[in-house]
């Protein structure tokens, strides 16, 4: 009895000495995300994954995370709130030359841009004297989507609009979509004479046109007149513009949207801007995502860019804070100066500027 217990101390002391000396890079952290973008509420995981390199087992291995403040974590876990996050801490064991995957599923309602990251894995020795801690900072975000309103009054007032945008406009022919010939009338232009089929067939004959009408619009976002700690407001004129952008797809117009935000985490242009299709929203939900209440430039110098950039006959659509009175002023002023069709959708409510 005496010989066995003299054979399990020198072995733990062997075990001890082996684990002191334990190589920290030997054991490493990676950090995945399932998603890169997700809408409200969406359950997602986060993983994540330890390498143990060497042959020596890890009895004791805790992986300390940071999860956003908004994060929903299971009431299983424990976590400890502070002002920079949640601070979660997750402890298991590894074998020699193994990967484990510590994986967590959460969800976050909040629309915006969230980071996860690691702080550091610590692992103890054999005996759990002491501890050994190693820094390891990866950064993950997440981007989350606005939520759609589902309010019957916006929806039939978007339908409204898009019908009285086709009854104030005639069909306009499209020159470059010709669908045949026919005989030469008199009433014709001259510049619609099509010269080789009528060599061809010894009489005059005129192009038919494919007469088609497309609607289109911008969707203008301004965040100029949004306080630095409006976040509500601020995710209700986002939540406003994906609907209108939406809804403005489902009636088959060519969408094109712009924002005087500075995107969170990301680099562009004082002008973000992207064009929308059916099918392709993607592009448009990250960037609403990441909409900031930092303006790069005034309303003004947005509706100026807008209008460069759109087509001569778009609609304008633009999204503001309630009670916004600046902004109503200048959308009146895009009015009486382009004469386009024109509506002011505020974050709750929907107005159409008089003609």
């Amino acid at each position: 009895m005496i010989a066995l217990l003299f054979v399990l101390i020198v072995v733990g002391i062997i075990l001890e000495t082996i684990s002191l000396k334990r190589d920290p890079g030997k054991v490493d952290l990676d950090y995945v995300i399932s998603a890169h973008c997700v809408e409200p509420g969406a359950p997602f995981t986060v993983q994540a994954i330890i390498t143990n390199k060497s042959y020596v087992p890890v009895a004791y291995l805790e992986v300390k995370e940071v999860y956003p403040s908004e994060a929903d974590i299971p009431e299983n876990m424990e976590y400890s709130p502070k002002n920079d996050g949640l601070y979660l801490s997750k402890i298991c064991r590894i074998r020699g030359r193994r990967r484990k995957k510590l994986t967590l599923e959460t969800s976050i309602k909040k629309r915006g841009v969230h980071v996860f990251r690691s702080e550091s894995i610590t692992f103890g020795d054999f005996l759990g004297f002491r501890e050994i801690s190693k820094n390891i900072s990866h950064n993950r975000e997440i981007v989350v989507y606005p939520e759609r309103l589902e309010t019957g009054s916006l929806t039939d007032t978007i339908g409204g609009f898009c019908g009285d945008m086709v009854s104030r406009r005639f069909l306009i022919r499209d020159p470059i979509i010709t669908i045949g010939c026919r005989e030469y009338t008199g009433r014709e232009p001259m510049k619609d004479i099509h010269w080789p089929q009528s060599a061809h067939r010894g009489q005059l004959m005129v192009r038919e046109f494919d007469y088609n009408r497309q609607l289109s619009a911008c969707v203008i976002l301004s965040v100029d007149s949004i306080g630095y700690n409006d976040g509500n407001v601020l995710d209700r004129c986002c939540s406003t513009a994906r609907t209108v952008c939406e809804l403005m797809i489902e009636q088959g117009a060519s969408v094109s949207f712009f924002t005087n935000s500075r995107l969170k985490r990301a680099r562009g242009k004082p002008v973000w801007s992207c064009n929308i299709t059916a099918g392709h929203m993607g592009g448009l939900l990250e960037g609403l995502g990441r909409v900031s209440n930092y303006a790069s430039l005034s309303l003004e110098k947005l509706l100026e860019y807008a209008v460069r950039e759109s087509d001569y006959d778009s609609a304008f659509i633009i999204i503001l804070p309630a009670g916004d009175k600046r902004g109503e002023d200048a959308a009146d002023r895009l009015k009486r100066q382009t004469g386009r069709e024109l509506m002011v959708c505020y974050a709750g409510s929907v107005s159409e500027v008089p003609i």
